[in-house]
C-alpha cells in the first residue's frame, strides 16, 4: 500500500485502516506533494459515523490530530472543524452534543 493509498484508507476509516497506520507512520509527511484533499463528503461521513457510535470519539479526535499534523493531507477548507476536533485542550472535551453541532456547521458550510 502506498501512501496516498494509506492516506485515503485512514482518513475515511476504511477495512484496511490498520495496515494504513502502519504506513503512514513509516512515512514522513511530504510537505512538497498533497496525497489527499479531506473532502466536505468525507468529513460528514466520518462525523456521522461517530455520532452513531460506529467510529469512537478518541479515535476521532486521533484521526483529526493526524490531519492536522500531516503536511501531505490538504484540509485547508475545513481547518477550523479539524482544529475543534483535534484540540480538545482549547475547544472542550468533545462529546456528541458537540459532534452534532460541528456536522451542522459543516453541513451548513457546504450550502
Amino acid at each position: 500500500m502506498n501512501t496516498q493509498k494509506a492516506l485515503a484508507e485512514f482518513i475515511t476509516f476504511g477495512e484496511q485502516r490498520d495496515e494504513a497506520i502502519s504506513v503512514i507512520v513509516s512515512s514522513p509527511a511530504d510537505s512538497n506533494k498533497t496525497h489527499y484533499t479531506l473532502s466536505t463528503e468525507v468529513l460528514i461521513d466520518v462525523l456521522k459515523r461517530c455520532l452513531s457510535n460506529e467510529i469512537d470519539l478518541d479515535d476521532l479526535e486521533l484521526w483529526a490530530n493526524v490531519i492536522e499534523s500531516r503536511d501531505d493531507i490538504d484540509c485547508t477548507e475545513h481547518e477550523g472543524f479539524i482544529y475543534a476536533l483535534s484540540n480538545s485542550e482549547q475547544m472542550g472535551e468533545l462529546n456528541h452534543q458537540k459532534l452534532a453541532q460541528i456536522v451542522a456547521l459543516v453541513v451548513l458550510a457546504q450550502t
